[in-house]
């Protein structure tokens, strides 16, 4: 919504400055209060849709919400300030986040082919489960547990601001022992995807129901897939409640184990399997990030949100400007009426007073002189009612420019490669970014000396910049030529001829690996080939990513076909990652690595071979020439922090 569609209202002492989002049940806005000395505070208003304030269970499923969550007050907790009902609508006042929720920032990333780093998302389960542990262990003020659960963990109500700070949202679902609103028996509410097996069975919850989410949300910010994602809300919660989940490094095989073995912990079907409470889940988690500390990973977290989503914030921050200055003009407004109010007042009540001596001795109607100043005084707020519905502005001409070129920055592994897009080169290495690109479908074409010729079709959209990983296959070396004996045998069988067709069945495990004859690509196994002869031999070369690949010879005598199967070993990763930035967002330094530039901070999975490297950062404005040793462990990621003190 842009802000031409959304202009600023009054509701109640609020005002309301931009639409944030409605759903079926509510919609929020951003809003701001104005006092005296020009101070001015930014706040969340959610907002009952009026339809729904005669519904009494949802009137009191919300004021639930906000009974419980005004007892929370917690640094990983959206705070609550008000809570009322102004008109027919019901409303709670909360803290402003300024940032993302986790589902925006993951299909922000699924539109860059980008997973979120490993370190973030452990970190943002660490924070969960902090606001979780207080909000489960939160007593009334004789000590009693209050039993909150929240109910709804999912994506959506994790919120990220571009700090790095980490804010759990919507208790509008929670239980709680003071709850007057009780879900019955039986009845589902929240998010199917992201419910507990018990939840899905419409049992009672407990704190380990939340900690079940927390898993299923960490596992998708880990894998960049959707645990229970199906089709319709009955398969969900079918897969839900059978629980046969294959760990996140079957999706990622960057993952390792131990971090695997912590998901699965959180997502084992029995509540009593699970973490204990979400401080031992916190706890894990801590462990699992040291020798990394969370502000260090706060602070590398607020430069990937401000770098992801630089675009947005800036569209946020101008919308947000133009609101304020209009609910400014309208308080403004509101406050001269008030003021003209108060005077009017003041002067009836002087006019009263000095005509008390005729009203005493005329009883057959008011003054003249009173009428006149009635209908004097109705006429003014009338004007002044239409001047605030329609403020005199200067004319604004708005110019949308839309971007009409995209960009590509493409990766070829493992050496460096001529890069076509037809028949014009447009570069040459192990990393190639190019901009300017029309909008549209492109082939590109990608040629090394001793590797196979590889092509890539890829979607340039305007606006956006597409990182393209391109792995290069080694040439296959040709197969010997046949020798065919010049006179068959004269006694015996007799052998079927090269040409008599044959069927070649190829199987591998895992199975879902290429199946290619020389550099030609034949099929995915498992996979029927009916284009092979009897007594020929054929190079045959299976490849999966993440897995060694496997070359054979395959041949068979007889026409009623051959299975060829293989297993696969998972690839050895002989490379690792690193992640270099600054200790402050506010300065930016050029960093070589072992002599070489690579980029400038913040500078995010940085692939580099295993081993010890020397990183240097140099910013000559500010005097920064600093330089640090860092040892990369195969498959692993390291991080190094340069301070400007």
């Amino acid at each position: 919504m842009s802000q031409s569609q959304f202009q600023p209202e009054l509701f109640g002492k609020y005002y309301l400055v931009d639409k944030v989002a409605v759903g079926g049940m509510a919609e929020i806005f951003k809003a701001k209060t104005f006092s005296t000395a020009g101070f001015e505070k930014l706040q969340v208003i959610k907002r009952i849709l009026s339809h729904l304030s005669d519904n009494e269970e949802f009137v009191s499923m919300f004021i639930d919400e906000a009974k419980i969550s005004v007892s929370l007050q917690h640094a990983n907790l959206v705070q609550i300030y008000d809570f009322g009902k102004i008109h027919e609508n019901y409303f709670i006042a909360m803290e402003w986040v300024d940032g993302k929720d986790v589902k925006q920032i993951l299909r922000k990333l699924a539109q860059k082919r980008k997973l979120l780093p490993e370190e973030f998302a452990v970190f943002l389960a660490h924070e969960i489960c902090k606001g979780l542990d207080y909000a489960h262990k939160k007593t009334n003020l004789q000590g009693e547990p209050l039993g909150i659960i929240h109910r709804d963990m999912s994506p959506s109500n994790v919120l990220v601001s571009y700090s790095g700070e980490v804010k759990v949202a919507d208790f509008g679902i929670a239980k709680a022992e003071m709850s007057q609103y009780n879900t019955k028996d039986g009845v589902l509410k929240g998010k199917f995807e992201y419910m507990s097996p018990e939840q899905a069975r419409g049992e009672e919850v407990t704190q380990q129901s939340d900690l079940f989410s927390v898993g299923i949300i960490l596992y998708e910010m880990l894998t960049g897939r959707r645990l229970f994602k199906s089709d319709n809300e009955i398969k969900t919660l079918e897969k839900i409640k059978s629980v046969a989940i294959r760990p996140p490094s079957a999706l990622n095989p960057n993952i390792p184990q131990r971090l695997d073995d912590l998901v699965m912990r959180a997502l084992t079907a029995e509540p009593a399997d699970r973490y204990q409470d979400a401080r031992e889940f916190q706890q894990e988690l801590l462990e699992y990030m040291y020798p990394s500390t969370p502000p260090v990973i706060q602070r590398s977290l607020a430069m990937f949100m401000e770098q992801l989503f630089a675009e947005e914030r800036a569209d946020e921050r101008d919308r947000l400007e133009a609101g304020t200055v209009l609910a400014l003009q309208l308080h403004a407004e509101q406050q001269r009426l008030e003021a003209e109010r108060k005077a009017a007042a003041d002067e009836w009540d002087g006019d009263v007073g000095s005509s008390a001596s005729i009203r005493t001795e005329t009883r057959a109607g008011p003054p003249l002189a009173l009428l006149a100043l009635i209908l004097l005084l109705l006429v003014a707020v009338g004007v002044l009612a239409w001047r605030a519905l329609n403020p005199e502005e200067p004319t604004v001409v708005e110019v949308e420019v839309s971007p009409t070129t995209g960009a590509l920055l493409i990766r070829v592994r493992p050496v460096e490669a001529k890069v076509f897009a037809g028949q014009r080169l447009i570069g040459t290495g192990t990393q190639v970014d190019v901009g300017d690109l029309p909008p549209g479908d492109m082939t590109l074409r990608f040629e090394a000396d001793g590797y196979q010729i590889a092509e890539e079709t890829v979607t340039v959209v305007a606006g956006e910049r597409l990182v393209l990983p391109v792995t290069l296959q080694p040439d296959e070396p040709e197969p010997p030529p046949e020798i065919t004996p010049p006179n068959p045998p004269e006694e015996g069988p007799q052998t079927p001829v090269a040409s008599d067709p044959t069927t070649f069945t190829f199987e591998s495990s895992p199975s879902g690996a290429t199946v290619k004859l020389g550099g030609a690509v034949l099929g995915t196994t498992p996979f029927d080939w009916d284009g092979a002869r009897t007594n020929k031999s054929y190079r045959i070369t299976y490849s999966l990513d993440g897995y060694d690949p496997v070359s054979f010879s395959a041949k068979s005598s007889s026409t009623d076909g051959e299975t060829f199967s293989r297993s696969l070993k998972k690839t050895v990763a002989a490379t690792g990652q690193v992640n270099i930035t600054l200790d402050t967002t506010k300065r930016w330094a050029d960093i070589f690595v072992d002599g070489k530039k690579v980029g400038q901070t913040p500078l995010f999975k940085h692939e580099l071979p295993a081993g010890t490297h020397s990183i240097r950062a140099v910013n000559e404005s500010i005097g920064l020439d600093k330089t640090q040793s860092v040892t990369v462990g195969a498959g692993e990621t390291a991080r190094v922090v340069f301070s400007l003190e």
